[in-house]
């Protein structure tokens, strides 16, 4: 009996050694960190220091930083050096921030700057090296300021140094020197690269709009697409082709009922943001401010001098160009010259000039009989709302809820079409497809969780097919984080 208490003793003083062990740091650790403090130290000992909760500084003398604006907290850090006595003042002046996120926030910055995500994956961008960490280096968008970026996904943080002025002198160079990185593994691993993650499935269910069935139908890519970028993406169908437009680049799909089939890619000279097409095979890409350009059979086939966003007539013999507030236009097809002349909305951004009811619009459709046009009222506490015109510009109907509760109370129009039956119209914002009969009475809305399966997507795009039936295009967050699932849907019923 004496020998299994002394047992269990023994086990009782091993487990309180252990943990007593575990609650104790590390000693190499410890005597690591000691030892970096001191290496950096020694190294950076002519130097001042500035120490912040995700880097430190070690800056020359002959450099200041704004400590008004510098801001840092557990997971951000900024501040801006210069060498001069202000900033606004010095040649030389660089900015570092840090910020702890996800990878799909970095990627996303990756991409504003026109980054291949791909090419960086791979290592097959060019990098610098700036104090303790390797950075890559941005595409220049302009020759004033050269941007780096580095993320450490160990702590999942993002690192961004900017540096003001044509070239790095050596002034410069002694600074980002002095750049030392907080670079400690806290177990967070990224979401996988957009075309390594898990691709979203669509739930379908039909869906019930006053007597009408609508009936959605899944139309995929052959091979998923995983993109970074929403609210910029436009698509037209042709015959048996989708067109999709993202900013400097036209891809062209077969479709079929059993997916989209990748066919060609077309890099253009600008970004482009709206695009619509007519029953010829042209396609119209607008840049919003800068001149509007013709696409066919794959190459460039117009230079037009006029600008905003064109929704072209199907006939291609006119259009109508409107660009947030800007004047619309009315735009005119004479033997492939564009021209343009004021349409009826003018002034909309002043009461006193102001020609319609709208302060701001946010896209035109026109139609086989109607012309649509979506946007904010200039009238206080109407808010959104999509006016319909005959071709003359007369007003015929107004869409829209007038009350908040109202079920078909409008927020960001991304699409619209008039079917057999009435009009119907995508609104990003709500996350619904709105119904209206043809005497413009609301029929109702459905919202694209309970029809597609998808909890918040951003309703990009929509066209009224020949055949009747409404091709939507959204893009939807995947579960895993890689990215979003670009898709699109085909409607019936309606």
């Amino acid at each position: 009996m004496k020998k299994k208490l002394w047992c269990v003793l023994c086990i009782m003083i091993c487990m309180m050694l252990i943990v007593a062990c575990g609650q104790k740091e590390n000693p190499e650790k410890k005597e690591s960190e000691k030892e970096k403090a001191e290496q950096e130290e020694t190294e950076f000992k002519d130097k001042e220091s500035l120490i912040l909760s995700l880097f430190t500084v070690y800056y020359p003398k002959t450099w200041n930083y704004d400590k008004e604006n510098m801001r840092e907290d557990e997971e951000y850090s900024y501040v801006k050096f210069f060498d001069g006595d202000t900033a606004n003042e010095s040649e030389n002046v660089i900015s570092i921030e840090a910020t702890k996120e996800d990878s799909y926030k970095y990627r996303k910055s990756l991409v504003a700057f026109g980054v291949d995500l791909e090419a960086y994956a791979e290592g097959k961008m060019d990098t610098v090296t700036i104090g303790n960490a390797e950075y890559a280096a941005m595409p220049e968008s302009n020759s004033i300021e050269k941007t780096y970026m580095y993320r450490y996904e160990q702590s999942g943080t993002s690192y961004d140094i900017r540096v003001k002025g044509q070239e790095i002198d050596d002034s410069d160079k002694e600074l980002l020197e002095g750049i030392v990185l907080k670079l400690e593994d806290e177990g967070n691993k990224d979401a996988p690269w957009p075309w390594e993650g898990e691709p979203l499935e669509p739930v379908l269910a039909e869906q019930m709009v006053g007597s009408y069935t609508i009936v959605p139908e899944y139309i995929p890519f052959k091979e998923a697409q995983g993109v970074i970028q929403i609210m910029d993406h436009q698509f037209v169908k042709q015959g048996n082709q989708v067109f999709h437009l993202l900013e400097n680049k036209l891809d062209t799909y077969e479709y079929s009922e059993s997916g989209l089939e990748f066919v060609s890619s077309m890099e253009l000279d600008d970004d482009f943001e709206y695009l619509s097409g007519d029953s010829s095979g042209m396609l119209y890409l607008s840049p919003g401010i800068g001149d509007v350009i013709g696409v066919k059979d794959g190459k460039k086939a117009l230079q037009t001098t006029v600008n905003g966003d064109l929704n072209m007539h199907p006939s291609g013999e006119w259009g109508i160009s409107f660009w947030v507030n800007s004047d619309t236009q009315k735009i005119v097809n004479q033997g492939g010259n564009l021209t343009a002349e004021p349409w009826i909305l003018t002034g909309l951004n002043k009461a006193e000039e102001r020609k319609g009811p709208f302060s701001m619009i946010d896209d035109v459709q026109i139609t086989n009989s109607h012309t649509m046009v979506a946007g904010s009222m200039a009238a206080e506490d109407e808010g959104t709302k999509i006016i319909v015109y005959d071709y003359e510009g007369n007003q015929l109907l107004k869409l829209g809820g007038e009350d908040i509760s109202s079920p078909d109370k409008l927020g960001s129009i991304t699409g619209m079409a008039e079917t057999e039956n009435g009009f119907v119209a995508a609104d990003g914002n709500m996350r619904e497809i709105q119904f209206w009969a043809k005497d413009g009475t609301h029929v109702g809305a459905i919202s694209t969780e309970d029809i597609f399966g998808v909890s918040y997507p951003w309703l990009e795009d929509m066209q009224l097919l020949d055949d009747g039936s409404l091709l939507i295009m959204l893009t939807q967050e995947r579960d895993d984080g890689s990215a979003n699932e670009l898709m699109f849907f085909r409607l019936t019923g309606f």
